[in-house]
């Protein structure tokens, strides 16, 4: 049986896990990831954890479909504490920034050095400075849009690695490597904040044209050498 299909986030966070013996699939919900994970060789074995009963059903139904249940735990549980052995990589995606940074600072414990693969909707500032705060650094971080939004996916790894407040909010490795898709995102960040009035919109605004003019800036020199 073929695989299932992932969305360009799905995928995305799919090609940035690791290969390994054991990982885990926080929040798994449908449980696409663990499946094309565990489906492809890529995990032995997975944790595959819901707070929510019925979306862990919805992934016991396709693991089975896909006679991959033997090799998933499925568990029940709130954030981190569902792992009762090392992971040597843990997935956390769809939830908001608040939520996932809640999750990584109440169970770092746990984490053991794991690799982490993260994806929230909003608030991805929180993240990064989490990450911070419980000895993480980012070594990559990518943008795609999927369902008409923008996600970004997030790999750390454990390691000591401050950010500037403009790091923060627009992604240290994004602003180093971002492309296309980053210019794009800028974008429609601006015509977002373009409304706002307070201090904070006003300041992002600003790191984005920054961030705009520098991309310019970098295509220009791209033609320029050709």
């Amino acid at each position: 049986m073929r695989s299932p299909q992932l969305d360009e986030r799905l995928s995305i966070a799919a090609e940035l896990f690791p290969a390994c013996d054991y990982g885990a699939d926080i929040g798994a919900d449908h449980g696409r990831l663990s499946c094309w994970l565990l489906s492809q060789g890529k995990c032995r074995r997975m944790c595959v954890a819901d707070i929510s009963e019925a979306s862990l059903e919805k992934a016991k139904k396709l693991l089975t479909l896909h006679r991959l249940s033997d090799r998933a735990d499925l568990c029940i549980g709130d954030g981190l504490t569902v792992l009762h052995c090392p992971a040597q990589a843990v997935a956390i995606l769809g939830m908001g920034g608040k939520t996932l940074s809640g999750i990584l600072a109440n169970g770092k414990n746990k984490l053991q050095g794991a690799v982490l693969i993260l994806s929230a909707h909003t608030e991805v500032f929180l993240v990064r400075e989490t990450l911070s705060c419980i000895g993480y650094r980012i070594e990559t971080e990518r943008i795609t849009r999927a369902n008409r939004r923008y996600y970004t996916v997030i790999r750390a790894v454990p390691g000591e690695e401050s950010y500037t407040k403009k790091q923060l909010y627009l992604g240290p490795r994004l602003m180093e490597n971002g492309g296309g898709v980053f210019a794009d995102f800028l974008k429609w960040q601006f015509q977002v904040l373009s409304s706002g009035r307070d201090e904070e919109a006003r300041q992002r605004l600003t790191w984005i044209k920054e961030e705009l003019e520098h991309a310019g800036d970098g295509e220009a020199d791209r033609r320029d050498s050709q």
